[in-house]
């Protein structure tokens, strides 16, 4: 037997054994790699979330149209550059976002992000051609440049120089030109910096007003409704401030009979908040006291007497309004030793305590002031977010004059309806509701003497300007009705049954609007820091 037979059935068996352990160990190291591989891919998103913390936050979903101005990240780096979001700004000398002339829808007018600033910016927008303030703003304390604006914006910071100058004209890409700013990691949330002044006049401009408060050692929190929908603030302790918008699930712009946008000016929402009305074409600018104690006051016209005021002028400095040059109705105590002229008119007031009333002494002088700021009461096509102290003077004011002529307002503006259908619906109202009931939805909201409906302010006061049709803008907001000798409680007035000319109706549908108006707190800025994270 040769020697290789003797030893080739164990080497066979040998490398048989042989190519079984390599075929083995080939299998374990492949199996070995296949979970290995497998557990890192199952930790895939928990690594890209600690290599992007805006991993969920960089999508149309989270940032609708804003997605379009993501900065590119280029292929050489592995580190996904910030999210931006836009530099929204909104102040008296500003407007919104260098506009003071802007329109307003109830609902987003796209389809916004989850990111609730994207809401904010789907519901404003450029005003219309049609929009009764689209003419150029004459008004230098209100309008401001291009080049001021976005130099400022850059800096951080705004102009406080407002003399000649002009709006931004209207972009084509809306409110996408706006200057970005990163977006800052808040929890599971990706958030824009917005001041508090901001806040403030966004919800001055959709007619907001306090729902819920409360602040204690945990924190700060507080809601606020509006016509556009509902704002949240929470800032807990030693943590920061936030703010969420939601609009409105209750509305559908399918099922809405109303036209789709209205127009605000940026500038009257925060001159009422303020309790501040404002002559247009002259100096005449008024601030009213606030909401006082029982007793007996006395109204005393102070010329540049608003930087002594107390409350609202701290508003007026936040809007970066100019104190100096505003004049004040102060409220001041009346002493035993004063009396009543015959010629004094009184007026019952609510009080700061409920469910009382102070009594405030009219003079002579401070009544033509009274009747004056009625006479310039701006004209809005939505009710005001208002300044109390104001409401409640000029409202107890007007109010005899006003239910004098109630009945033949109300009269007026159902036949003005039925009247001018077409015009209503070429201006976006939907025409069953016009051939129904809006003429008397007009009638019924103005014999009801007060209410909360921003839908009834818009239903009468295009009523009015149907009435109105060859009146100039600024006509609408300076008249000459209660200056010609409609004191309070006058019984040499006209019987309020003769026929209304266009003055009259412009007048009185400018108290009506204060008559559905809302308190509010314009002292809000005391319970928030100087910026918050809009979510």
């Amino acid at each position: 037997m040769a020697p290789y037979d003797y030893w080739a059935p164990g080497l066979r068996k040998f490398l048989i054994f042989m190519d079984a352990a390599a075929t083995a160990a080939g299998w374990l190291s492949f199996l070995v790699t296949a979970v290995g591989l497998g557990s890192l891919i199952t930790q895939t998103s928990a690594i890209e979330e600690k290599l992007d913390p805006f991993l969920n936050s960089r999508g149309r979903e989270y940032l609708g149209s804003w997605v379009s101005r993501q900065p590119a990240s280029p292929r050489y780096r592995i580190k996904k550059p910030t999210p931006v979001g836009p530099v929204i700004f909104a102040r008296l000398v500003d407007g919104f976002c260098g506009r003071n002339a802007i329109d307003v829808t109830r609902l987003p007018a796209e389809r916004p992000g989850k990111a609730t600033w994207t809401a904010v910016l789907a519901i404003f927008h450029e005003p219309s051609p049609q929009s009764f303030h689209t003419d150029k703003s004459t008004d230098a304390k209100t309008s401001l440049t291009t080049e001021s604006t976005q130099s400022d914006v850059e800096k951080g910071s705004f102009p406080d120089d407002t003399k000649q100058r002009s709006f931004i004209s209207p972009q084509p890409e809306g409110w996408l030109s706006l200057k970005a700013q990163p977006l800052t990691r808040h929890g599971a949330t990706a958030c824009i910096t917005i001041s508090r002044t901001s806040l403030i006049t966004i919800l001055l401009i959709v007619n907001g007003r306090q729902m819920f408060r409360y602040s204690d050692a945990s924190g700060h929190r507080a809601s606020y409704a509006s016509y556009c929908g509902h704002f949240y603030i929470n800032w807990p302790l030693d943590g920061a401030a936030t703010i969420s918008f939601a609009s409105h699930d209750s509305h559908m712009i399918s099922t809405d009979v109303y036209p789709p946008r209205f127009p605000v000016r940026v500038d009257r929402c925060v001159q009422m908040a303020a309790g501040i009305v404002a002559s247009p074409g002259s100096e005449f600018q008024c601030a009213f006291a606030g909401r006082k104690e029982p007793g007996r006051w006395i109204l005393e016209y102070q010329q540049r007497g608003f930087p002594g005021a107390h409350g609202s002028r701290h508003l007026w400095n936040l809007m970066g309004g100019k104190v100096y040059e505003v004049d004040f109705l102060l409220a001041r105590r009346s002493t035993q030793d004063e009396t009543d002229e015959t010629e004094d008119v009184l007026l019952r007031l609510p009080s700061k305590e409920p469910h009382t009333d102070w009594v405030l002494r009219v003079p002579k002088k401070e009544e033509e002031i009274l009747l004056r700021a009625l006479d310039s009461l701006p004209w809005s096509s939505m009710s005001w977010s208002i300044h109390r102290g104001l409401r409640d003077i000029l409202i107890t004011y007007a109010k005899p004059t006003m239910n004098k002529y109630r009945a033949g307002l109300a009269t007026l503006l159902k036949s003005a309806v039925t009247r001018y259908p077409s015009r209503l619906i070429k201006d976006g109202w939907n025409r069953e509701f016009v051939h129904g009931s809006m003429g008397d939805i007009a009638a019924n909201s103005v014999m009801a003497g007060e209410g909360n409906s921003g839908d009834s302010v818009r239903v009468v006061t295009a009523a009015a300007l149907l009435l109105c049709d060859s009146i100039s803008h600024d006509e609408l907001d300076a008249t000459k009705f209660w200056s010609k000798g409609r004191k309070f409680n006058d019984d040499q007035q006209e019987s309020g049954m003769e026929e209304l000319d266009t003055a009259a109706v412009i007048a009185l549908t400018k108290v009506f609007v204060l008559e559905w108006s809302v308190e509010f707190d314009y002292q809000m800025y005391h319970d928030l820091p100087p910026e918050l994270l809009f979510r």
